[in-house]
């Protein structure tokens, strides 16, 4: 391989190949006419963000703002009656605690303004030197004399709710890295920092903002917003309305199903102004014997900008791309939650795949590191990951995977305890070679009632891969060869177990008798346990018709990326054209939690026994975002971040694909038209393309 060079541009034509270069991206211009999104844009954030960016940061115990949004959410997904159980253990912020600065150097202050969420006592050098109360104002203590000290401690007790503390006064600032905290009786640690809002309260009490929309009446008291929302329904009328409302016209005209899937209480907020308690998951909305026609939704949405875009000669493949980003947007909130109608709360299996439609679309890291901080904090000793086993294999594997796409070593350092605690009990689990024994605690892989063995122990060995690259991110060679050699000896023990060597397939399970299914045949090629270049057999019986199909569009998208990599781009196009392409036929604005062509009528909306309990709008059906750039332009992360990338296209018969990378070092642009291929490069990054390294700023173009 050749050494990077230094390259400004390559070639602004080669023979007939233009391409535009000047400001928005291609994928973006020629997405346009797919947008669903009514606050989509590309170049700011929509609702503008109530964050200040350059003002000093509030500091809180290590992962307790976010275990404690994780218990309110839990606690509003039982106000608003959605039918979900939700299991797993969940960390119980502390209330009591302490945080400290202690400095190398003496410090000199004549006076200590703080604001702090609870009450406590202050110590300075060990001393007791005051009582402060819990209000919201500032709090302000002044020194006769020029106080001089080396050690600030806040002993702090909060109700309900994390205590938290804001130092503006640069001396003893709470940007300082020198702070820490701990809780109770253990050792002190790092502290979080979060920034201050606009609204100037606590970090932990922001909520995402609204957008008023309105709606059409398409018949007798019957409204469509246009899309799927999040929201509350706000009605102008004298008496308190009846609503009902629905994903579907069929479930908003079902006045009278019993299992309603959440709670439709209005409550009123001004006279004449009434308003849903709960937010409300719906694109249609039932209002019965309405007296006026002001019909409106205060949407919810995080602060997003669509950074990245697709876009190519199918037009049905672009539109499928962009559902798939609203789909995310939708269940980007706190966390990146699994679905808005029905949950409402992270899922790591989800996340597995929504992280990666995140990287692609959004580039928002903070909601990724929420999810993996709040799953994780309790840990597996008692309970699996929301208390399914494949899931605490998928939270070691996306942490794995969000430093790849995203970067955020100081996350991994605070995380890798944990990590290890779990890697160890997922270990103790193991039978005598090395095989991940799934008793008393539930496989679950996808809604499919196949046997489930072999694909679990893939995911044990993508999991033991995972902690292999983060242990050497953290230098800690040992551990990184421990989880290599325990990997590895597991291939040879599964191979010996489940491998079909007449076919070149894997077994459902460790019984040659078994059936040969799609989940471990596919997880093997994504996760690279089976090589594509030594899965020929694989690639034949996920394109044949013998194995039943998936269950839910959450796996599905591994299995589209499995196909694109062992080579038949073309199928898997139609594939997504059949899969997600035939929900959109269906009406769709968001992607489903499961698909199936053959399902008519209201049979398409039932799940778990239930009329309507599908989830029409679910995160881990987003997949599209992801895979259609990664695969068909093949831009892949090779560093973390994306400092050093991949791009090797196979865009099979499409005339023109584009697409549009966020990172941090900013946008990877890839156009490929006309047999030609230009990228741009962004400065402090690397792609490999071929045998060249192409080093940042640059524009790179070639014939294909």
């Amino acid at each position: 391989m050749k050494k990077p060079s230094v390259i400004i541009v390559i070639f602004w034509f080669i023979g007939n190949c233009m391409f535009q270069v000047s400001g928005q991206s291609a994928a973006h211009k020629n997405s346009k006419f797919a947008i669903i999104d009514p606050t989509y844009n590309s170049s700011k954030q929509v609702p503008a963000s109530s964050i200040k960016e350059s003002k000093t940061p509030w500091i809180y115990g290590a992962a307790e703002l976010e275990s404690w949004r994780l218990q309110l959410l839990r606690k509003r997904k039982d106000e608003a009656r959605l039918n979900v159980g939700y299991p797993g253990e969940f960390h119980k912020v502390f209330t009591k605690g302490a945080f400290r600065l202690q400095s190398p150097d003496l410090i000199t202050i004549s006076k200590l303004r703080f604001k702090a969420v609870g009450r406590g006592k202050i110590y300075i050098d060990n001393k007791f030197f005051t009582t402060f109360s819990n209000r919201d104002e500032v709090h302000t203590f002044h020194f006769n004399d020029k106080q001089s000290l080396k050690e600030i401690r806040f002993d702090m007790e909060a109700d309900g709710e994390p205590f938290a503390l804001l130092i503006e006064d640069k001396e003893l600032a709470t940007s300082s890295s020198l702070w820490e905290w701990k809780a109770n009786d253990q050792n002190w640690q790092a502290v979080s920092y979060f920034a201050q809002n606009i609204y100037d309260i606590p970090p932990h009490l922001l909520e995402d903002p609204t957008v008023e929309l309105s709606a059409l009446e398409i018949d007798e008291n019957l409204f469509d917003f246009g899309c799927e929302l999040l929201g509350h329904v706000k009605l102008k009328c004298e008496q308190c309305p009846v609503i009902n409302v629905g994903e579907s016209v069929t479930e908003a005209l079902d006045l009278h199903c019993q299992q309603k899937e959440q709670s439709l209480e209005m409550i009123q907020v001004s006279e004449g102004l009434w308003r849903s308690k709960n937010p409300l998951a719906f694109r249609y909305l039932f209002v019965r014997d309405l007296a006026e026609d002001a019909i409106l939704c205060d949407a919810i949405f995080s602060p997003a900008t669509y950074k990245g875009a697709f876009s190519c000669s199918d037009s049905t493949l672009t539109k499928v791309w962009m559902n798939s980003a609203y789909t995310l947007r939708l269940c980007m909130h706190d966390f990146l939650l699994d679905g808005i109608k029905r949950d409402r709360l992270p899922w790591t299996g989800d996340l597995a795949i929504s992280m990666y439609a995140n990287a692609y679309s959004f580039s928002d890291p903070e909601l990724v590191r929420r999810s993996l901080v709040a799953l994780g904090r309790a840990g597996i000793h008692n309970q699996d990951i929301n208390g399914i086993i494949d899931y605490s294999l998928w939270w070691i594997i996306a942490q794995d995977q969000y430093q790849l796409y995203y970067g955020d070593a100081e996350h991994l350092r605070r995380e890798w305890n944990r990590i290890i605690e779990a890697l160890q009990v997922l270990k103790s689990r193991c039978d005598e070679n090395g095989f991940l024994i799934p008793k008393g605690t539930w496989l679950f892989i996808d809604w499919v009632d196949d046997d489930k063995w072999t694909a679990l122990q893939i995911l044990w060995w993508w999991a033991q891969k995972s902690a292999a690259q983060l242990a050497h991110r953290m230098g800690e060679h040992e551990t990184k060869d421990l989880w290599n050699k325990q990997a590895d000896n597991l291939q040879i023990e599964l191979k010996k177990a489940a491998w079909n060597e007449e076919r070149q397939v894997w077994y459902s399970k460790n019984d040659f008798e078994s059936e040969i299914t799609r989940h471990p045949n596919f997880l093997s090629v994504v996760s690279g346990f089976t090589p594509a270049g030594a899965a020929q057999g694989i690639k034949e019986v996920l394109e044949g018709k013998e194995l039943k199909p998936v269950g839910t569009p959450y796996m599905a998208g591994f299995e589209m990326m499995a196909l694109a990599q062992l080579g038949n781009t073309d199928y898997m196009l139609k594939h997504v054209k059949e899969y997600w392409g035939g929900m959109l036929k269906q009406g769709a604005t968001t992607f489903w939690e499961a698909y199936d062509a053959n399902d008519t009528g209201g049979k398409q909306y039932a799940f778990y026994n239930r009329p309507y309990a599908k989830s029409l709008c679910h995160a881990w059906s987003a997949g599209p975002a992801a895979f259609l750039p990664g695969e068909l332009l093949g831009i892949k992360p090779l560093a973390d971040g994306w400092q050093h990338f991949k791009v090797k296209p196979r865009v099979a018969s499409l005339e023109n694909v584009h697409a549009c990378v966020p990172t941090r070092f900013g946008n990877i642009e890839v156009d490929v038209e006309d047999g030609c291929i230009r990228v741009k490069v962004p400065k402090g990054t690397v792609m490999e393309w071929k045998e060249q390294l192409i080093m940042g700023p640059a524009v790179f173009k070639e014939k294909l």
